[in-house]
């Protein structure tokens, strides 16, 4: 029963790609180890700084039982020490950092190949992921497995193990394991979120872009009363903004928006409300802050279309154009009015006319009117 356990492994190996890709990963971190005593040396060397204690890596190839080989993930996921900058650092943690400065400073081939491949599947969240999930699984098969192999098991031990396995492996299919490799992994993961997530919330900046908040009209209270308590929390002190005056503009602007134009858009309220008068003289404090909301970046697509419109127009056939004609070209390109609304009779006569020479020496415009006579003068 012990080797078609280990026959039914090779099975799963062979027809599931990623388990493969697993089991490469410990082959080649073991060979990086096993023959370069140098590379050993950095590696604990790196571990100490981390805090992480390393383990020799394990060999997986050749005739190996499933405990050995679950054995040899076990130490690749090691946990370590705690550092300042990574929630829970372990032996992955060392691994990854030393194939990182093996792929930039091995002047021997091989190595930097090895090293560059084992740091791109570190790189990958999902592998990491399934190889905490496939240590959770293989020591689960690996406790049957040495079951198998005792010298006193009965059949009714080994069908209860049977059925055991069986159970643990369907319960990992609906839940991480308790306890396990991938759950600590989440934890950690969801550890990371939360302080990353407490670190945004107390800057300067995030507290700015969240006060922006009072300007959504479809979050404010529904009954008017409560509306007053609706306060401004932001302050702007540049640009001749009172903000004793900007508090008393934004009690009067939201009652005012709360009873005429609760069934505008954001466009369309904020760009009334800054460019029409009375209102952009009568709220003009509160509005700086509009202004400043409505240029504030979201994302960066915008940019990114320019450099494609740059790369677009600035072609292989057109590298000599001027500095100045590529942002006007741009400039059309992403502002300007579509092919449909835009006359282009203007911009032709314009280039025609104007310019220190003439475009066309032999070009003979048409008379704007036809000439008077019959056909027989003209002929």
């Amino acid at each position: 029963m012990p080797h078609r356990l280990e026959l039914a492994m090779l099975s799963v190996q062979r027809k599931i790609p990623m388990v493969d890709h697993v089991y490469n990963l410990l082959s080649m971190v073991w060979k990086t180890y096993h023959f370069s005593s140098k590379s050993m040396r950095e590696l604990r060397a790196l571990g100490e700084e981390l805090g992480v204690r390393v383990n020799v890596p394990g060999s997986v190839s050749g005739t190996r039982w499933l405990p050995h080989v679950n054995r040899a993930l076990q130490t690749l996921l090691k946990p370590g020490g705690k550092d300042k900058h990574l929630q829970n650092p372990g032996q992955l943690t060392a691994v990854y950092y030393h194939m990182e400065q093996l792929t930039a400073s091995s002047t021997n081939a091989d190595i930097a190949g090895r090293s560059r491949k084992v740091k791109k599947m570190l790189e990958d969240g999902s592998f990491v992921g399934f190889c905490h999930f496939l240590a959770d699984l293989f020591e689960a098969i690996s406790k049957f497995s040495f079951l198998l192999q005792r010298n006193d098991v009965i059949l009714p031990q080994a069908v209860n193990g049977i059925e055991n396995l069986l159970a643990t492996i369907e319960a990992m299919s609906v839940r991480c394991k308790p306890g396990g490799r991938l759950a600590e992994l989440l934890a950690d993961l969801q550890a990371q979120r939360r302080q990353q997530e407490d670190e945004e919330s107390t800057s300067a900046s995030a507290k700015a872009v969240k006060s922006f908040k009072i300007f959504s009209h479809d979050s404010w209270p529904a009954e008017q009363r409560e509306l007053t308590d609706y306060v401004f929390p932001f302050t702007l002190f540049r640009n001749g903004c009172d903000f004793n005056l900007a508090r008393e503009e934004y009690q009067s602007m939201k009652t005012f928006i709360f009873r005429n134009y609760m069934d505008k858009s954001y466009h369309a309220l904020w760009g009334m409300m800054v460019t029409k008068l009375p209102f952009c003289s009568d709220y003009k404090n509160i509005l700086h802050l509009v202004h400043i909301m409505l240029v504030l970046p979201v994302s960066s697509a915008i940019c990114e279309r320019g450099f494609s419109a740059q790369k677009r127009i600035k072609s292989d056939v057109r590298g000599s154009l001027h500095v100045d004609t590529v942002e006007d070209l741009i400039r059309i390109s992403m502002e300007g009015p579509s092919l449909q609304e835009s006359d282009a009779k203007e911009a032709v006569q314009t280039w025609f006319s104007q310019g220190k020479r003439s475009r066309r020496p032999n070009y003979k415009g048409w008379p704007s009117e036809p000439p008077s006579g019959t056909q027989e003068d003209l002929l």
